[in-house]
């Protein structure tokens, strides 16, 4: 009969070690999968979206057929959240039966939905020889009116009349001073009884 004690002991000693090792290397590669791939980082948040800007801007109003105002603006911010355009640099002309008035500012803002239109800064108003001056001015369509609710300088040669509050009817060409403080008049020649 042959031993087998002694060649068995050995093929059992090699089978362990291969268990080990396999063991050992099935646990280092679910380390390295676990601890050597991390997860990718968190994408980095979104900057805020800039609203998209104009170098320039027209817009013209036409009502019932007939054109009853012309925009221009050399830069506009359009916030469409907001429904709003923010212009710099603005001209307006409001057209009606037999003359024009043209505007001008330093900014405003247009409301896409309401088509008000409001202009701030050094607004200036003209119909041939007459300006107006004041500060903030407001276009309401429905009424077709201009409202000036600040400081008013009307001014016209040989004439300068001071208030706050002004409402400018354009339809029926009317302008009307809420609350008057000073009408200053130039006489080129002053005739006294002789």
């Amino acid at each position: 009969m042959k031993n087998n004690t002694g060649r068995g002991s050995a093929g059992r000693g090699r089978s362990q070690w291969l268990w080990v090792l396999g063991v050992v290397v099935f646990l280092g590669v679910g380390a390295w999968g676990l601890w050597g791939r991390r997860p990718p980082p968190p994408p980095k948040p979104a900057a805020p979206a800039q609203p998209p800007q104009m170098q320039g801007l027209s817009l013209t109003e036409i009502h019932e057929g007939d054109k009853t105002w012309v925009l221009e603006a050399q830069k506009a911010d359009f916030h469409p959240d907001q429904s709003t355009i923010d212009i710099s640099v603005v001209r307006v002309e409001f057209f009606g039966p037999g003359e024009d008035i043209r505007v001008k500012s330093e900014a405003g803002l247009f409301n896409t939905k309401t088509r008000v239109l409001t202009l701030k800064g050094k607004v200036e108003m003209r119909r041939g020889d007459l300006l107006v001056q004041t500060s903030v001015a407001t276009y309401y369509p429905e009424e077709r009116a201009l409202l000036a609710p600040e400081e008013v300088v009307i001014t016209e040669p040989g004439l300068k009349v001071e208030g706050k509050g002004m409402r400018v009817e354009l339809a029926n060409k009317k302008l009307i001073m809420t609350q008057h403080h000073l009408t200053e008049m130039r006489v080129k020649e002053w005739r006294g009884k002789q």
